[in-house]
């Protein structure tokens, strides 16, 4: 059986490895090759979105055991591999692997059976050698599995509740300001949350200028929780936020950018979310971008009712 692996899920599911990084497909594929070269067995076919790399680039990327493949101009990768499946003989020879449930209802449909990422993740990672780095890496990762659903993994107000109860009376706002401008990466992405479910407008400042910490983690959660201070900034955030979804270097970043725009965005940051929807190298930043103009469309519309 034939492996067909849903590429950039793939690497929203490995603790070291970040949509982020500019070579993340590239890093993806030397492990899948030192998987394979532990593993042996099962050819493994590994599907891209089209972006960093031309289509026809995939057989430079490809290598013996390990075939890449990219989607088309104006095609997902998840229809790309729908479209493969269903061009097969034997479909019920392949395995598709992916944490989109979507993509996995449709690879059942369409005859292959399903491996979630998140356990093939062990498999991949059970023998590799770990280096002082990827051991620190490889810490709980405030990332949901696969890089899915990154508002609900960040912000759910019910979650949050839980994890901040009891903290705003023991933590005052400016102790929470001081950690989100710390060298620890995780409290500073705490501090976003916090400070943008409870810190109110005296946080605003602090959450603009975090939009461009070092980190892409910092930045994904300042720009989320910045979209939950609402109208409190709306206007001089919208435009900070316009700012991260068209140049920030991280996809993470400029997904959550377009996340909190679909909140507080109003006509004005229409252009730059048309412009991420039509041509972000990253389908989750298409994706966010296109629900964000639906739901900024859907509030213009109801305000004239």
């Amino acid at each position: 059986m034939s492996l067909i692996i849903d590429g950039h899920n793939l690497i929203g599911a490995l603790p070291d490895i970040d949509l982020a990084d500019p070579d993340d497909e590239l890093r993806l594929l030397d492990r899948l090759r030192a998987y394979r070269a532990r593993a042996g067995g099962r050819p493994l076919i590994v599907f891209f979105d089209s972006g960093r790399f031309p289509p026809t680039h995939a057989t430079d990327l490809s290598s013996p055991g390990v075939q890449v493949r990219f989607s088309a101009e104006g095609q997902t990768a998840d229809d790309a591999i729908v479209t493969y499946l269903r061009a097969r003989g034997q479909p019920g020879q392949y395995a598709v692997v992916t944490n989109d449930q979507e993509l996995a209802h449709r690879a059942r449909a369409a005859g292959a059976s399903v491996l979630r990422a998140s356990d093939f993740v062990r498999r991949v990672t059970a023998h590799a050698p770990a280096t002082p780095s990827a051991q620190a890496e490889m810490l709980p990762d405030p990332r949901p599995a696969a890089f899915e659903d990154i508002y609900q993994g960040f912000l759910e107000a019910d979650k949050a509740h839980t994890r901040f109860a009891g903290a705003r009376e023991r933590i005052a706002p400016a102790e929470w300001i001081e950690r989100l401008y710390g060298d620890d990466v995780g409290e500073a992405q705490k501090a976003a949350r916090w400070l943008g479910w409870r810190g109110g407008k005296a946080a605003l400042p602090a959450l603009r200028d975090a939009l461009t910490h070092s980190d892409v983690r910092v930045r994904a959660a300042a720009a989320l929780a910045l979209g939950d201070l609402g109208d409190l900034g709306e206007q001089a955030a919208q435009l900070d936020l316009c700012e991260r979804l068209a140049h920030d270097a991280g996809s993470m970043a400029r997904e959550a950018a377009a996340q909190s725009l679909a909140r507080i965005g109003d006509r004005a940051a229409e252009p730059a979310l048309e412009a991420a929807a039509r041509s972000d190298p990253k389908s989750k930043v298409r994706k966010a971008a296109r629900a964000a103009l639906t739901q900024i469309r859907t509030r213009r519309e109801e305000g004239r009712r």
